[in-house]
């Protein structure tokens, strides 16, 4: 005898199940959809509160302690230093690289109330930094003869002067982009700090 009572259950499972799966086909066709809609918007523009575009600003100044650093010049000088444009034009013989040649000139400034000098204080301006994080340190001394004799690095700073220019010539290479370079402070003595900050070059 035919058990009607099972081929209805066994109907209403199988009904059950084909609902069950069409729905879950539904879902997944929902969630494709959402992630190709998300995947294809346009990155998301930064608003300041006050309704404008936020744009990178450059940091040209930068203040450690009672020292102010400014950026004063960056010159890029391509694969050669000409020996004409060096402090001994009639003798000095060209100098090359194979990437290029950067001569960067920052002031440092007391803006303090006390003079400040190399045995209070050590000031100085470190390496190249480019937007992928490269560090490139300064020339070597045969890119003195390129260094103008108005470089005074490290010298000491009386308050409200003039800023102090320090120049340094440094190898980068060519494909880097974003330049900073690095300003240094370190205080001497028994409470002995040291300070540093990052200034974009301004060429």
């Amino acid at each position: 005898m035919i058990n009607k009572r099972a081929i209805k259950s066994s109907g209403q499972i199988s009904g059950g199940l084909l609902v069950f799966g069409v729905v879950v086909i539904i879902v997944i066709i929902i969630i494709f959809i959402i992630i190709k809609i998300v995947s294809s918007r346009p990155p998301e523009t930064v608003i300041s509160p006050g309704g404008e575009e936020k744009v990178y600003q450059p940091v040209y100044e930068a203040i450690i302690g009672d020292i102010k650093f400014i950026s004063i010049e960056a010159k890029d000088k391509g694969n050669l230093l000409q020996g004409s444009e060096s402090k001994n034009p009639e003798k000095q013989e060209n100098l090359t690289t194979r990437e290029r040649f950067i001569i960067v000139t920052i002031g440092a400034q007391n803006i303090g109330k006390q003079i400040i000098t190399p045995q209070d204080k050590v000031w100085e301006i470190k390496e190249i930094i480019d937007g992928e994080g490269r560090k490139f340190d300064a020339a070597g001394s045969e890119a003195d003869p390129w260094i103008p004799t108005e470089s005074n690095c490290g010298a000491s700073l009386k308050p409200a002067f003039s800023p102090t220019p320090c120049t340094k010539i440094y190898e980068v290479a060519k494909v880097s982009t974003d330049l900073k370079v690095k300003v240094f402070v370190e205080e001497k003595g028994i409470t002995a700090k040291k300070g540093e900050a990052l200034i974009d070059l301004k060429f």
